[in-house]
């Protein structure tokens, strides 16, 4: 199963390598492209979720990319969520990375941008994480977790992105869990806010 994930995965950044090579704007000459320092290129961001009360939900999951060009930028983040269910006495931690790829295909925000709305981005995400399944018991009637075990989840969508000012900005994505593994943490569609700087 991983195997043909990761097979659309390394699909998904050739395709996107080589849509950006037709679609690339010319800022200068390649040897002015060239001149951009490493850490110029580096965009550090992720995503933040909090929950409180009957569920507690908290996840951290920052993400370090790499402008490849203008327009596609490559990332790896680890991934943390802890969850407690008051009405049932349960708490549980997910943990693991995500390799992220996002390629924007309309520029909307900028100087140059023609929309005003923010840039219009492809995204995909691709997570192996660590779970304890949930289980029901009928008869007495319970939640339990079972043994921890490794998933992988790949999730591909689009959104916005929006430059606040400088180099701050933030995401919002529609994706969806395309693996569809019974102990994803996620329902289909999933929305997803983030930041970046």
């Amino acid at each position: 199963m991983i195997s043909r994930q990761s097979l659309v995965v390394s699909a998904m950044i050739f395709f996107s390598v080589a849509l950006s090579a037709q679609v690339e704007e010319r800022i200068g000459s390649s040897s002015e492209r060239e001149k951009v320092p490493f850490a110029q290129r580096l965009v550090f961001g992720g995503d933040i979720g909090l929950s409180f009360g009957t569920i507690t939900y908290i996840k951290l999951a920052p993400v370090v990319g790499y402008r490849i060009t203008d327009r596609l930028t490559a990332g790896l983040g680890p991934i943390y969520i802890f969850e407690k269910y008051k009405n049932y006495n349960l708490q549980t931690s997910t943990y693991g990375g995500k390799a992220t790829l996002s390629f924007t295909i309309i520029r909307g925000s900028g100087g140059s941008g023609v929309l005003g709305i923010g840039d219009i981005v492809l995204h995909a995400e691709n997570e192996l994480i660590n779970v304890e399944p949930l289980y029901v018991n009928p008869n007495p009637f319970y939640y339990d977790f079972g043994e921890r075990l490794w998933i992988d989840n790949l999730l591909v969508g689009g959104g916005l992105s929006q430059t606040l000012g400088g180099s701050l900005g933030i995401s919002m994505f529609i994706l969806w869990d395309v693996t569809q593994n019974p102990y994803s943490p996620y329902n289909n569609p999933v929305i997803k806010f983030g930041f970046y700087f």
